[in-house]
């Protein structure tokens, strides 16, 4: 899938209702195991910096500002997983990352 397809997907869902920000990495994630782990990050962040410059109302900037965390997290994944030498050019990697060490993304309710 391309980057502007992903990016939309993100931003509806940062302006929906919901906003489930973890929900959306671990739907980018599981939903597209062969896209770059760096192309997760770019796409949490363009769509955080999409609805910031769209909206002002302060549940998008709320929303916003969960993407920018979110992002921040998966790279701190990504050096963990580099600095354990484990693979992590994929999304595949990342979810096998979280399946065996971290399961902030998997568990909706933490």
């Amino acid at each position: 899938m391309k980057d502007d397809d992903l990016i939309e997907t993100a931003v509806r869902v940062l302006l929906s209702d919901e906003r489930d920000t973890k929900g959306l990495v671990r739907h980018l994630v599981t939903g597209w195991p062969e896209a770059s782990a760096l192309q997760i990050i770019h796409v949490l962040v363009m769509a955080a910096g999409a609805v910031e410059h769209m909206l002002a109302a302060p549940a998008a900037t709320e929303a916003a500002q969960d993407a920018w965390r979110m992002a921040g997290l998966v790279g701190v994944d990504l050096r963990m997983m580099e600095h354990l030498a484990l693979p992590r050019d994929t999304a595949g990697d990342l979810l096998a990352y979280w399946l065996a060490h971290d399961r902030f993304f998997l568990d909706p309710t933490a």
